[in-house]
């Protein structure tokens, strides 16, 4: 069995008494594992920031367990809380550097509050530089630096003190497109090439598709999904259109879509999933065979950090029997639903 790193058990806090209590976070459960980047992801106000901030004890759950590195955070005395917190590094969405101090200074403070000596620390600093990027950087201040170089840096200092975990918290939220790319690949190599364990809260599908293991989707303080993240964005249920996930992918048709698509088709909506493309893509060739035709209307192919997946929508024209057995041997390829609207 894998060792969990961290884990909340029927977790609930509520801030505020009576009438005007706030529940952020609702009996939530959920284990990450050693070595592993589990994303938490959700619209804003889902509960994700109040969820993070259990893990390090800067918040406590009103109820429930919440166990890092095998203490139990929850009720931990606050005295005891620096050694467990001395192994858990921060990423933030703003950066949050020492405007007074250069690169260098910035990567170095927490060993030297850890009390590293001068010669450990330099060496430590010109290591992590090097890992991410900025050697040439380490004199100069943070005003100097780009947004993605400013988050580099808090990556190289969250990493300074060799922490088991690594919380990063919206850490590319603030960063364009292409800085964000460069920053998750970052995470990646800390994972791979240093064995970080990482917990990732985010409202930015793009950052769970690209580096996570796993996820869990919060909705209003509760988890409603989690699993593999190639399992939650290639299976299409029904029941995820009106949720964040269906919101976030716009891989499946809305209603208006929907309408347009019937303005200029007859055929039958169907929604494939491409999870096993090569047994799909057989019987999509078959098609004249069974006496039908059909257009791809909607979606196409996207990535996770493992794998391909992808969802396509299309209408298939021809007569309804010879439709129907073409759906048929579709479903028997995989996953299909048929669209309505």
């Amino acid at each position: 069995m894998p060792e969990s790193l961290i884990e909340f058990r029927d977790v609930t806090r509520t801030f505020g008494k009576g009438e005007k209590a706030v529940t952020a976070v609702d009996d939530v459960s959920l284990h990450v594992d050693r070595g592993e980047i589990y994303g938490i992801i959700g619209f804003s106000g889902a509960g994700k920031s109040t969820l993070i901030r259990m893990v390090n004890g800067l918040e406590r759950p009103t109820s429930g367990s919440v166990r890092v590195l095998g203490h139990e955070i929850s009720s931990m005395a606050e005295s005891k809380l620096p050694a467990v917190r001395s192994r858990i590094g921060m990423v933030f969405q703003q950066f949050n550097l020492f405007r007074s101090r250069n690169v260098s200074g910035n990567v170095a403070y927490p060993l030297k509050v850890a009390g590293w000596s001068r010669a450990r620390r330099r060496e430590r600093v010109e290591e992590l530089l090097e890992f991410v990027g900025l050697s040439d950087k380490a004199e100069q201040y943070p005003e100097e630096l780009s947004g993605g170089q400013k988050q580099r840096v808090g990556i190289a200092r969250a990493l300074a003190a060799e922490p088991d975990i690594l919380l990063a918290d919206e850490s590319t939220s603030a960063l364009d497109p292409s800085t964000t790319a460069e920053v998750l690949s970052l995470l990646r190599r800390a994972n791979e090439d240093l064995g970080i364990t990482i917990l990732a809260i985010t409202h930015e599908m793009e950052v769970i598709r690209s580096i996570a293991d796993r996820v869990a989707v919060m909705d209003r303080g509760r988890i409603v999904e989690s699993g593999r993240v190639y399992d939650i964005f290639s299976n299409p249920r029904e029941d995820r259109k009106a949720g964040f996930v269906g919101a976030a992918l716009k891989d499946r048709p809305t209603s208006e879509d929907v309408q347009r698509i019937r303005q200029s088709t007859e055929g039958r909506l169907v929604t494939i999933s491409l999870q096993d493309s090569t047994a799909m893509s057989s019987v999509l060739g078959r098609a004249a065979s069974h006496g039908v035709s059909f257009e791809i209307v909607h979606g196409g192919m996207n990535t996770t950090k493992n794998a391909s997946y992808g969802l396509l929508t299309v209408a298939v024209n021809g007569p309804q029997p010879s439709v129907d057995g073409f759906l048929a041997a579709l479903a028997d390829a995989g996953q299909v639903q048929e669209v309505h609207g």
